[in-house]
C-alpha cells in the first residue's frame, strides 16, 4: 500500500508509520544489534500516553511520531503516540514494516471485545488497498492483568489476496496485536502491527518477533 489514513500517513506494507512523514529525508538508523533474545533495557525508549493512562518502551532504533501526529481507525478509535520501525523506499513510495500506537477505545463494551474489533479494524485498514481487500482472521481474547488493571490481549493476522499483477512492495501478510486494558481512562488500548511475510521486492527485514513480544511486555498503567 501507498500513503494513506490521517494526514497521509506512511504504509508498513499495509502497516501505517506515522513518524516517517516528517522525516522521510533523514537517513534511516542503523539496525539495532542488540541480542535477539535482550529484554527491554535502560536504552530503551519510553513512551507515555497521559491521556490513555498507558506507557510502553520501544527499542532505541525506533522513530518516535510528533505529538500531534495521529491515525483514526476504521471503527473510530484514535490512536497516537506513534513510533515505527523499518523505514523503506520501493517504486517511489515509503513503507515501513511496523509500528506502535496507543489511544483510548470505545468504553461501552469488555475489554476482550473493544481488542478484537480494534484488532480486526486495523489489520483491514493497513493490508487492504483500493482493488484487493485483506482477510482478516481475530484469534480469541487472551485475559491478563496489567499492574492490576484487567484486559485482554488479542492477536488478528491479516492476508492481503493474491492479484493479477501483485504488488512488488508491500508486505502480503500481516499481524496486529492489541491490548486492551480497563482503566480510569476507559478501555486503554496498546497496538502493534507488523508485516510477517514481505513482498516480493524486500529492500528491509521484518521486524524481529522477539522485539514485538518485548514492547507488549513492557506495557504499564501510567498514573
Amino acid at each position: 500500500m501507498t500513503l494513506g489514513v490521517v494526514a497521509m500517513l506512511l504504509v508498513v506494507g499495509g502497516i501505517a508509520a506515522a513518524s516517517l512523514l516528517s522525516r522521510k529525508n533523514e537517513v534511516p538508523a542503523a539496525p539495532y544489534d542488540e541480542p535477539v533474545s535482550a529484554p527491554a533495557h535502560d536504552s530503551w525508549q519510553v513512551v507515555t500516553d497521559s491521556a490513555a493512562k498507558l506507557a510502553f518502551e520501544v527499542p532505541p532504533d525506533w522513530e518516535l511520531a510528533a505529538d500531534d501526529e495521529s491515525l483514526t481507525t476504521s471503527n473510530g478509535v484514535k490512536l497516537g503516540h506513534l513510533a515505527d520501525w523499518g523505514r523503506y523506499s520501493c517504486q517511489g513510495a515509503e513503507y515501513g514494516r511496523a509500528f506502535a500506537a496507543s489511544g483510548v477505545a470505545q468504553p461501552d463494551r469488555k475489554p476482550g471485545k473493544a481488542a478484537g474489533e480494534l484488532a480486526a479494524a486495523v489489520a483491514a485498514d493497513q493490508y487492504s488497498d483500493g482493488h484487493r481487500t485483506a482477510s482478516v482472521k481475530v484469534e480469541k481474547p487472551q485475559p491478563l492483568s496489567v499492574d492490576g488493571a484487567q484486559g485482554a490481549l488479542v492477536r488478528a493476522e491479516a492476508t492481503l489476496p493474491e492479484g493479477d499483477e501483485p504488488d512488488e512492495c508491500t508486505g502480503s501478510k500481516g499481524t496486529v496485536t492489541v491490548v486492551a486494558l480497563a482503566t480510569s481512562a476507559g478501555n486503554s488500548v496498546l497496538v502493534i502491527a507488523a508485516d510477517s511475510v514481505p513482498g516480493p521486492d524486500e529492500p528491509t527485514p521484518l521486524a524481529d518477533p522477539a522485539r514485538l513480544d518485548a514492547i507488549v511486555k513492557s506495557l504499564r498503567v501510567a498514573p
